[in-house]
């Protein structure tokens, strides 16, 4: 009897092992062969969503992407590839081990472009007639808009849970797919050093128009549809900036007093996290980075996506990393490099001014016109306002 008891332990031991690994696995990098393409596929889970990245290549092919699926962690996910050519555009879609949505992916003249940079191409559209079955996701946009506040509004290339902000001088527009309204946070017009940022549910403006520094932040619930102001104890210098948000949390500097807060506005809650003695904090690629009064003084030190966000754009190539994928303009070509693979180029406009990134999101500013990008939906117009020709630096927002 405690024979079989004990074999039944280590039976069960033995089957609950493979279970453990697989629960607390977060990352695997396997290569394997289908056909004629090699596939290197890593896996990895970051903020609580799964992602697969893969190259696939041949001979003179690569195509690289990112999928964002949850299939139980497991290995091998593709199964087989087709592929389909038509003169110098050559495509490929994979099928999956899972029912996971189609995508096709496809190089022009042996370089991968987006879905949406082809998406007038007359050898593609043959290609995509030749894969109705396998039904691909596509880019699509609209030309309808909305007259608000003289503001021409394509509500309906806003995406569901997302929202545009526009800072008005006074308070904000709020623009959804399904609302347009909006907040005032002011008695008199804020042109200049306007401090402002969004959380994962906020939008928040520092009120930094008093000499004598800043007594109050307003802040906005953005799903709630709530206005509040936070006043401080203890003013803030007016020679202060906004590092960036990590965890939800605002970060802002105090030049003059040389301390370094942290902003949690659903608690209204302000805390000292950096002076000589600390230390001071900067957050690079999601990492931190401890810094000593002299090097943290030197220079404004912005988080990564206010360092976008604020960005200059040249025609040079200026590379701005977003975790492991790389963005840059060159020549009014817009590209994105996933781990140095190859560079996909995803769309050409003409006068960019400048652009930001939101969790893989890109937004772009052109004259007085607000575009958005993603692989998914490709280039869509989303605001066109005559303000943004005069000023557009920090005064619009992307919320998801």
């Amino acid at each position: 009897m405690k024979k079989y008891r004990n074999f039944l332990i280590i039976l069960f031991i033995l089957m609950i092992i493979p279970i453990l690994i697989k629960t607390f696995q977060k990352k695997h990098n396997v290569e394997y062969k289908i056909g004629k393409y090699n596939i290197n596929e890593k896996f990895y889970i970051e903020n609580k969503n799964h992602n697969y990245e893969f190259k696939i290549t041949n001979k003179k092919e690569t195509y690289s992407f990112i999928l964002n699926n949850n299939v139980n962690k497991r290995k091998k996910i593709i199964k087989d590839i087709k592929i389909y050519k038509k003169n110098n555009i050559k495509c490929i879609i994979p099928i999956y081990v899972k029912d996971i949505s189609k995508n096709i992916y496809c190089l022009e003249n042996n370089n991968q472009v987006s879905n949406y940079y082809l998406k007038d191409n007359d050898n593609f559209k043959s290609i995509i007639e030749d894969t109705k079955k396998y039904k691909v996701n596509l880019p699509s946009d609209s030309e309808k808009y909305k007259e608000f506040k003289k503001i021409k509004v394509y509500q309906n290339n806003i995406n569901d849970n997302t929202a545009y902000i526009i800072w008005n001088y006074k308070g904000i527009y709020i623009l959804k797919n399904n609302e347009l309204k909006q907040q005032k946070f002011l008695n008199y017009d804020l042109y200049d050093n306007i401090m402002s940022t969004t959380t994962s549910n906020y939008f928040v403006l520092f009120e930094n128009s008093n000499v004598m520094g800043i007594e109050k932040i307003h802040y906005y619930d953005i799903k709630n549809d709530k206005y509040n102001i936070f006043k401080l104890k203890d003013k803030i210098s007016k020679d202060s900036y906004i590092n960036g948000v990590y965890d939800d949390l605002i970060y802002v500097t105090d030049n003059k007093k040389k301390i370094q807060y942290t902003i949690n506005v659903k608690k209204e809650k302000i805390e000292e996290v950096g002076k000589e003695e600390l230390g001071y904090t900067k957050y690079t690629n999601k990492k931190k980075e401890e810094m000593n009064k002299s090097d943290f003084f030197m220079k404004e030190q912005l988080f990564d996506n206010e360092k976008i966000e604020n960005k200059k754009i040249t025609n040079s190539k200026d590379l701005v990393k977003e975790d492991q994928i790389y963005y840059y303009l060159d020549n009014n070509k817009f590209y994105k490099n996933i781990n140095g693979y190859n560079s996909i180029l995803l769309f050409e406009l003409d006068n960019i001014k400048d652009w930001k990134i939101n969790n893989k999101d890109l937004i772009i500013f052109v004259d007085d016109l607000v575009y958005i990008y993603n692989d998914e939906l490709g280039l869509r117009k989303i605001i066109e306002y005559n303000e943004l020709n005069y000023n557009y630096k920090n005064i619009v927002k992307y919320w998801k």
